[in-house]
């Protein structure tokens, strides 16, 4: 019986030793278990972002995005010189007018707020990914890095 009780606690001592050894295992290698972890979470990011379809879709997407507040701005201000045409044409004081010439006046006027709502989509989108890290490395050179927020302001100093 002494003898079974000697071999329970060698047993016991080797599966303490045991655990105690991977529980140390664990401590000592585990930072590198993260490091590597890591680094392999790093080259996945870096693939997603290097993928050429990424690549191609951000270079198109800027140059899109550019366009849409273009076109907003040639909108606004088609729209301006018909507003202006328009006072030329019937004179300053719109009570004077025509209902359907005040009527075309008045769509006119809608259609620049329109378009002025647009434009700042367009321009909030553009500027937000020209900040982002990942997006702004395959923008064009000859696109501008931000794009102004009053419509105004969008022709100067820009190249086209």
């Amino acid at each position: 019986m002494k003898q079974g009780i000697k071999w329970y606690f060698i047993l016991m001592g080797i599966v303490l030793l045991i655990g105690l050894a991977g529980f140390t295992w664990r401590i000592v290698f585990s930072p590198m278990h993260v490091a590597n972890r890591a680094i392999d979470a790093g080259y996945d990011i870096v693939d997603r972002v290097v993928d050429g379809d990424n690549i191609i879709f951000n270079y198109e997407n800027f140059f899109n995005m550019y366009q849409a507040a273009k076109q907003q701005v040639g909108n606004i201000n088609s729209a301006q010189k018909s507003i202006d045409d328009f006072k030329e044409t019937y004179g300053e004081d719109a009570t004077k007018w025509p209902k359907d010439v005040r009527t075309e006046y008045n769509r006119l006027k809608s259609n620049i707020d329109d378009y002025k709502l647009m434009y700042g989509k367009a321009v909030a989108d553009y500027n937000s990914k020209s900040k982002q890290l990942t997006r702004n490395l395959f923008k064009d050179s000859n696109l501008p890095y931000q794009l102004p927020d009053d419509p105004d302001d969008f022709f100067e100093g820009y190249r086209d």
